[in-house]
């Protein structure tokens, strides 16, 4: 019951009570109606849904991210884990910001990190397939040979989060620091897009902080990342979310 529960207001942000009903007389038909409305204010003393008007509730549940790489990015993933079945690496693409800035990416950028000394192998292996493979560019670089599809390769930041799937995804924290460093991450989105960026992955998502900070000092700008988050954004920081 808890479980189909969870599930439901996962899967339903916003929700009125006649909605859960249904739900619950489904799952369970001999259900009373106020056996379910104990239910409902159990969850709002649990801090599981928020009561936002007569009968109207949201849920306060942040989901564990996720994002459904392409199909380049995918076969890349795949095709690296068969040649180098022992490689460390990490795949994130793009696209996957256009689920957090205002001004939407028309072409996609697939980054393929790799553990030092075999990230020029993997190059070599994606540059002979793709027509526009880059390696360790720059952002000059970057503007003049991108293409509609480009595929980045370049070194793995040793003490980087583990990455989750198949695909070897780069996690969410990995993402949000990339995003404040020197390098073509950190240049290929305006910084007037990161309060949205940090706001709606901290609001939506489940965010390990400790992992988040740990990587950001290792690259150097832990600092920077604090001043930005506590002076321009809404987030409250201190232990996971």
């Amino acid at each position: 019951m808890e479980e189909f529960i969870e599930t439901f207001v996962a899967n339903h942000p916003a929700f009125t009570t006649d909605e859960f009903v249904n739900m619950m007389q489904e799952e369970r038909p001999a259900i009373g109606r106020s056996t379910i409305y104990q239910i409902i204010k159990k969850k709002c003393d649990e801090g599981i849904i928020t009561r936002t008007s007569r009968g109207h509730y949201t849920s306060t549940v942040k989901k564990k991210y996720n994002y459904s790489l392409s199909e380049t990015a995918k076969s890349i993933s795949i095709q690296i884990q068969q040649k180098y079945p022992l490689v460390d690496f990490q795949v994130w693409e793009l696209f996957q910001m256009n689920e957090f800035v205002n001004h939407l990416f028309a072409k996609n950028t697939v980054f393929v990190e790799v553990e030092n000394a075999l990230d020029e192998s993997v190059f070599i292996l994606l540059f002979s397939q793709y027509p526009h493979v880059l390696f360790h560019p720059d952002m000059n670089e970057y503007c003049k040979y991108a293409g509609d599809e480009t595929i980045i390769v370049r070194k793995l930041y040793t003490e980087t989060p583990p990455a989750f799937g198949k695909y070897r995804q780069a996690s969410l924290e990995k993402i949000l620091v990339d995003l404040f460093g020197r390098g073509l991450s950190g240049s290929m989105i305006s910084r007037s897009e990161y309060k949205s960026i940090y706001e709606d992955a901290f609001n939506k998502y489940k965010t390990n902080q400790a992992r988040l900070f740990r990587y950001a000092r290792r690259r150097g700008i832990e600092s920077d990342i604090r001043d930005y988050i506590s002076k321009t954004t809404d987030i409250i920081l201190g232990g996971n979310t």
